[in-house]
């Protein structure tokens, strides 16, 4: 399986036609919901159809992520439910502290070894969703080694905010959330923009591409429409991965050649062109 997970898409946990849907579909992880997804009176019945689906995502090529609730209670009755052989990642809603991270991280270690799991296997995806949670990014990002990634809930957080999930308001916690993750190493995920809109893909296709510019990799989406942009938007393309070889080539020779830049087409490679063109190499599966 890929390492680079691109495409994350939203599946309500007891809805079985949106399940059969999904596990057709391109994404890299579907995301069982446990919270908004699913309304309260139908929680327990899909707490207790999750580890059928984990065989099922297997089977088709997919991570299999489950989203759990913020509150306590519900909590603690989602992750004895989630937490069985076959799941991949938990999505945590609503994080604002390390330690929202870390004590979570504690109940799923009991859990994994409750059940004769691989210890460290589930991984968890953040959910950043209010403004509380902003001056301890940093921290919540590298609050534990199970933390893979980090997103921005546009929703929950513009309502937070008491605005609308509009450019203005999501650019700035957007590149904060970037800068978090990527000092913590961790897979930035998102884009700025509403993640309810259900408009045009191809004007999608532009607000994942500057997604990507800015240095994020990797979405989640809640209509299968748009799976295929967001695997576009983070393969590299033959051309990209042609001129990547191309840079890594040349700034090899001239490194041998005692050289610290060279000239490739119109374009200047030192150092930092180098290693952002070796990036790209990985992201398409070539070793360096």
């Amino acid at each position: 399986m890929r390492t680079l997970l691109r495409s994350f898409l939203f599946v309500p946990a007891a809805d079985d036609r949106l399940f059969d849907s999904a596990c057709a579909k391109g994404s890299d992880a579907v995301i069982l919901d446990l919270e908004d997804g699913t309304h309260p009176s139908r929680k327990a019945a899909a707490r207790q159809g999750l580890p059928a689906r984990y065989p099922r995502l297997a089977a088709a090529g997919k991570r299999a992520a489950v989203r759990v609730n913020g509150d306590l209670l519900t909590l603690a009755d989602d992750l004895r439910a989630a937490v069985r052989p076959g799941l991949d990642l938990l999505v945590l809603p609503k994080v604002e502290h390390p330690r929202d991270v870390q004590w979570i991280a504690c109940a799923v270690a009991a859990l994994e070894a409750e059940h004769g799991m691989v210890q460290g296997h589930v991984r968890l995806l953040l959910q950043i969703e209010s403004a509380a949670a902003l001056p301890r990014l940093h921290d919540i990002a590298a609050a534990h080694q199970r933390v893979m990634g980090m997103m921005l809930g546009s929703e929950d957080f513009s309502l937070d905010l008491g605005g609308l999930p509009v450019e203005d308001l999501l650019l700035a916690p957007s590149l904060m959330l970037l800068h978090a993750a990527r000092a913590a190493c961790i897979q930035p995920i998102g884009f700025v923009a509403s993640i309810a809109a259900l408009g045009d893909v191809d004007d999608f296709r532009r607000v994942l591409e500057r997604a990507r510019g800015l240095g994020f990799r990797g979405a989640v989406i809640v209509h299968p429409k748009f799976i295929e942009a967001v695997n576009d938007c983070y393969t590299p393309s033959a051309s990209q991965v042609a001129a990547a070889r191309d840079i890594v080539a040349a700034f090899e020779t001239a490194d041998r050649q005692g050289l610290g830049a060279v000239r490739v087409a119109e374009l200047m490679v030192d150092k930092p062109v180098y290693r952002r063109a070796l990036q790209l190499l990985a992201e398409a599966g070539e070793a360096a």
